[in-house]
């Protein structure tokens, strides 16, 4: 059978996979730090590139919406007896959209809940002021417990990676090249990633604009 090359991933998704990684690295540090003038400023531009990644799973390149890797529970038997469910010639597959889901939807409630929390010692998140103060310690709560939920999807994320390596599938290096190896070659839609940078860029701009005047650390 001929093995073709082809792209898979634009540039923005490449971007933001990688953007995500250190952005995560550097929220945790400065945390760790007490570091939170530039926590909160790390935040804002991960707030950002997830508002972007969402847009950008609705208007983007076509391997990165949503409606390609997201599958509905009932379309999972047939996919599995077709060998699709867990590995996928080009993008995401059904289970990896499904992890993909998880960190969204994590990482949303992470980000959301910062905005409100505090510490009563060093830092008090931007619009903690604009909810009563036991919905503020609510708040710190979920996102302390959020963070070990955000640990252990991390963590299942490296863990099915190096399965992929260890199967030699080419879904870890397509991440960082943008093309793989398929069987057989199908024509994509691709949207010019500047657009998604833009939306990350203005709207990471907007966060901190209207926002970080109003943390304090």
């Amino acid at each position: 059978m001929s093995q073709l090359k082809t792209k898979v991933w634009d540039s923005y998704t490449r971007i933001y996979h990688l953007s995500q990684l250190v952005l995560l690295a550097l929220l945790w540090y400065s945390a760790e730090e007490g570091d939170f003038e530039n926590h909160f400023l790390y935040g804002f531009i991960l707030l950002g590139l997830v508002f972007s990644r969402i847009v950008w799973g609705v208007i983007g390149s076509q391997n990165s919406r949503f409606v390609e890797f997201i599958k509905m529970p009932w379309q999972l038997p047939s996919l599995y007896r077709k060998k699709q469910l867990f590995v996928k010639e080009s993008g995401h597959a059904p289970m990896a959209g499904y992890m993909v889901l998880a960190l969204l939807l994590s990482l949303i409630v992470q980000l959301t809940s910062g905005l409100f929390t505090t510490d009563d010692v060093l830092a008090e998140g931007p619009l903690m002021y604009s909810v009563s103060e036991e919905l503020a310690y609510w708040f710190d709560e979920i996102h302390s417990l959020n963070f070990d939920i955000l640990l252990i999807l991390i963590g299942l994320h490296i863990f099915a990676a190096v399965v992929h390596l260890a199967l030699k599938h080419k879904v870890i290096f397509s991440i960082f090249t943008g093309t793989s190896v398929v069987s057989s070659d199908v024509k994509r839609y691709w949207r010019a990633s500047y657009i998604g940078i833009l939306i990350w860029l203005i709207s990471s701009g907007l966060a901190y604009y209207f926002l970080f005047d109003q943390a304090s650390f």
